[in-house]
């Protein structure tokens, strides 16, 4: 009978301590990370309406540079054609007339 306590002992042991071993999945913490993450969102996110309107100016910003940048490239090369068309015009030597 001691015997048997002894060994009832042991495996409650041996269970206690494989329970205190036993780590927690990398799943369910990333699950539960991705909880906290979306409860911490919740606060510092807007309402729909005003994220649709944030994202659509977020995807304005590149298109108004781009246009900027269109815009002094344009003007530019309108410059370097009135410089070409000017060079063109002057003759490069002049005639003289010897008497």
């Amino acid at each position: 009978m001691a015997e048997k306590k002894i060994s009832e002992e042991r495996r409650e042991s041996t269970t206690q301590t494989a329970e205190e071993l036993k780590v927690p999945s990398m799943e369910k913490e990333l699950e539960e990370l991705r909880r906290e993450f979306f409860k911490f969102m919740e606060f510092c996110i807007p309402p729909k309406e005003v994220r649709d309107e944030v994202m659509k100016n977020l995807y304005n910003i590149p298109l108004s540079i781009l246009k900027a940048f269109r815009t002094i490239l344009d003007y530019e090369i309108k410059v370097l054609e009135e410089r070409v068309k000017e060079t063109e015009r002057k003759p490069k030597s002049r005639r003289i007339a010897v008497e």
